[in-house]
């Protein structure tokens, strides 16, 4: 008999130890602030400081009404504890990041671009370039550190370019979309739009583009309403992650080494690499009917996910499902993530940032 319950519990330690990662949270997640509706954090190099953007409605100077005009967008920082590190809003603006020396605050709104320091200083700032009757006029906005010079797409129906400043980048025929993304060390040029659209990158080295094919950075259509930010880079430049209707890719910016890492069953996004290149996080979405309104999909049951990038290992679930959407996911350093969870709430009156601790 009791050789009988041996066998039983070995044969239950052999499952137990079979059962793939994925059956289990293996995180700790942390709320940043009960006060603070915000979204889009982005953090510095080091990881030590988050910026984000605080948000809701009746915006000071807006038309009083319900236009994005009355969007609030306004640009903050807190350390990783949660904690404001500056007490008023540093630009009424939306964020696309850090540059690379980790000083500076890329920010724009209202075809308007500035580069501000943590403390307020506004160091850069400029006018959007006009429309053309063969272009739109470009709103979002990233920086070459190199050229000292602001980074747009001038994006037509059949050609596109890469401006800074006053000089063409690069000139395409056919059309990007809107988010520019330059590779940390600046040597390459990812452009994209938040969904249907292809991912290509252009090699300032070498002066051509690749096209990596179909690129979704969040399942949801109206995923760029509030302008939130997205980098697809690994820390070294070496590679780049993204979304397509397979799953989750890992791929050279020539596109010639390329590796399907996961295949979600359900709706994915926000893929992003972690600091020491080891792991991609993503988010699933499981979309229910809008409050306001049921024909529309409020793209919530959001998951965050890992996979090594190495393989064969699967992906590991890390937190519980949670009925708010996420439209930014970030690297705090290897062992934490940060991301923003928005309620289906009227005028994105509940938005909350989170950290996540990552038991590796």
């Amino acid at each position: 008999m009791l050789t009988n319950w041996r066998g039983l519990i070995l044969l239950a330690a052999i499952i137990l130890a079979s059962l793939p990662p994925v059956a289990a949270q293996q995180s700790k997640e942390i709320l940043l602030s009960q006060t603070e509706n915000a979204y889009n954090p982005v953090p510095n190099a080091d990881g030590t400081v988050v910026a984000y953007v605080r948000t809701g409605w009746n915006r000071p100077g807006g038309s009083g009404g319900f236009g994005r005009s009355n969007l609030r967008s306004e640009v903050m920082l807190m350390n990783t504890n949660g904690l404001l590190v500056i007490k008023e809003p540093i630009a009424d603006a939306f964020l696309t990041g850090w540059t690379s020396d980790g000083k500076s605050l890329i920010c724009y709104r209202d075809w308007f671009y500035s580069l501000v320091s943590s403390d307020g200083t506004v160091k850069k700032q400029m006018d959007s370039p006009e429309a053309s009757p063969k272009t739109d006029r470009p709103e979002r906005v990233s920086y070459l550190s190199d050229m000292d010079s602001f980074l747009w797409v001038k994006s037509g129906q059949k050609e596109s370019s890469i401006e800074a400043g006053n000089q063409t980048i690069a000139r395409a025929d056919f059309k990007l979309g809107d988010i520019i993304v330059p590779s940390p060390n600046e040597r390459y040029i990812a452009v994209t739009s938040g969904f249907g659209h292809d991912l290509w990158v252009y090699d300032r080295r070498n002066k051509a583009w690749t096209n990596l094919g179909e690129s979704i950075i969040s399942p949801s259509d109206d995923w760029g309403y509030i302008s939130p930010s997205w980098n697809p880079w690994f820390a070294d430049s070496s590679r780049l992650t993204f979304v397509s209707r397979t799953g989750v890719i890992v791929s050279s910016p020539d596109g010639k080494t390329r590796q399907l890492i996961a295949r979600p069953s359900l709706k994915v996004g926000l893929a992003t690499p972690s600091p020491d290149g080891q792991l991609v996080a993503y988010m699933t979405f499981e979309p229910q009917p809008m409050k306001i309104r049921p024909d529309l999909k409020f793209w919530g049951g959001t998951t965050v996910w890992l996979v090594p990038t190495s393989g064969p290992n699967p992906a590991r679930r890390i937190t519980e499902k949670n009925k708010d959407t996420t439209y930014c996911l970030r690297w705090l350093n290897d062992r934490q993530l940060v991301l923003d969870r928005v309620a289906d709430e009227d005028f994105y009156s509940k938005a909350r940032l989170w950290r996540i601790d990552v038991l590796r």
